[in-house]
């Protein structure tokens, strides 16, 4: 279940809510629509590790589909580093 708060509750229990962070991702309501969401430095950068991977991947599969559609695209590992050395 996810955790809510306010931002009213935010002000006067600052402290308290960060250090209860530990137990999840906390969302801070303002006039009862989402206003922002809390979560742990850690759980963050394991976010954005998994959302490069991801980027990575979907990078991958497009050179993969533009080599099936057109073998041509591919050049030699020889000819890349040629064109990078000029």
């Amino acid at each position: 279940m996810l955790r809510t708060t306010t931002v009213t509750k935010l002000r006067s229990d600052l402290a308290a809510l960060l250090e209860s962070l530990q137990d999840g991702p906390l969302l801070v309501l303002s006039h009862s629509k989402p206003a922002a969401m809390l979560i742990e430095p850690e759980m963050f950068e394991n976010l954005m590790e998994r959302v490069e991977l991801l980027e990575d991947l979907l990078d991958g599969q497009r050179v993969i589909a533009e080599y099936l559609e057109d073998p041509k695209v591919a050049l030699d590992a020889e000819e890349v580093f040629e064109r990078i050395s000029q």
